[in-house]
């Protein structure tokens, strides 16, 4: 039987006092959820809403302690699931007992569950959140933030795990209009490409430096990399960098500076001024790439912290409409919690499970 201080093991941060005492537990693993991620808080207003004794926690892991992590929860008493996210999402399958079709074909998990019979589920609910944020409008918001996706030239920014899912439901829902993805990595851009084209013939993938000729051709971009994301992001062997004053819509450069240490403030301090000119030349070439741009292009990003990324500052300031990754975590985590991760608990407390979406997503919201 695991405990709190067997998981502390296998995690960079500390659990708060609330996972000792809960008889449910559900988590977020990723490289830093503890710096940044908003799941525990909107996980434990939904869990207060709906009356569950559960606690929701941020799990700091690597690569190196995922397997061990993953081994760890599935033994601890009253473990639900968890979400996952960057860099883990493709690593955690094959720590699974089994996949789900849709994150099969998405290539790439972002919530697990715990079944009754032992064994660990993983699902994707990324596809979902992306097109429900955009779709559906939020509570206190009069309309969604597009009214059809139907016909909408999309560019998609990346080829990770949250851009896997973002191709697939983009091109299940533009109804044969065409989807371009770029990536750092042409190549990772020409697999996804290709594995997406198979059911939806209009993909493709570009380079960054040919994403300029094709912008005054997008009605929407869709930026699904990590780039704009806020924190540092420590690489290993050492290194670190961070991408948040950079534009996803071109080719970044960040400096790679030693990792000296856990604070965060000081790195950045450090990297900032060795990082000027970089952010500079990338916030310029980014401004030129806009003006490219129709006016009715529309720009979403999944990134969600800061709330508002150099991408989408810079296109509201030029006038586009603009989405940030708050609705589309929402959803996503509404998705994960009443079907996925709660849903045997929930009926185990005698409530149906669907009549709770609207409720955990208001709670969810309100948490934000």
């Amino acid at each position: 039987m695991t405990t709190i201080p067997d998981i502390e093991a296998l995690i960079g941060n500390r659990l708060p006092p609330e996972a000792h005492r809960a008889r449910l537990l559900s988590a977020s693993m990723g490289e830093s959820p503890s710096k940044y991620s908003r799941s525990p808080a909107m996980w434990n207003a939904a869990f207060a809403a709906v009356g569950l004794d559960a606690h929701h926690v941020p799990l700091d892991v690597d690569g190196e302690n995922l397997a061990g992590l993953v081994a760890a929860l599935r033994a601890y008493p009253g473990f639900m699931g968890s979400n996952v996210t960057v860099p883990h999402k493709l690593a955690i399958m094959a720590l699974l007992d089994e996949v789900d079709p849709i994150a099969q074909q998405i290539g790439a998990v972002n919530t697990f569950a715990l079944g009754a019979d032992g064994r660990l589920t993983g699902y994707n609910t990324d596809a979902d959140g992306l097109i429900d944020s955009v779709l559906r409008a939020l509570p206190g918001q009069s309309a969604p933030f597009l009214a059809s996706l139907s016909g909408m030239r999309t560019l998609l920014i990346g080829a990770g795990g949250a851009a896997r899912a973002s191709a697939f439901a983009l091109a299940a829902n533009i109804d044969g209009a065409t989807l371009t993805i770029t990536n750092r990595t042409l190549k990772r851009a020409e697999e996804l490409a290709a594995e997406v084209a198979r059911a939806h013939p209009a993909v493709s993938a570009i380079t960054q430096q040919d994403v300029l000729a094709l912008l005054p051709e997008v009605d929407l971009v869709v930026n699904a990399s990590t780039v704009g994301q806020s924190g540092v992001r420590h690489l290993g062997g050492g290194k670190a960098t961070s991408l948040e004053p950079f534009s996803s819509l071109v080719p970044a450069d960040p400096p790679v500076l030693p990792d000296e240490g856990p604070d965060d403030d000081a790195f950045l301090a450090r990297w900032s001024a060795a990082a000027s000119d970089a952010v500079a030349a990338s916030q310029a070439a980014a401004e030129a790439a806009l003006a490219a741009c129709p006016p009715a292009t529309a720009f979403v990003d999944a990134v969600y912290s800061p709330d508002e990324t150099v991408l989408l500052r810079q296109a509201r300031l030029r006038g586009h409409r603009t989405l940030n990754g708050k609705g589309m975590l929402i959803m996503q985590a509404a998705a994960g919690f009443v079907q996925r991760m709660a849903r045997r608990h929930l009926e185990a407390a005698g409530h149906d499970p669907d009549a709770l979406h609207d409720r955990v997503v208001a709670a969810m919201e309100a948490a934000f």
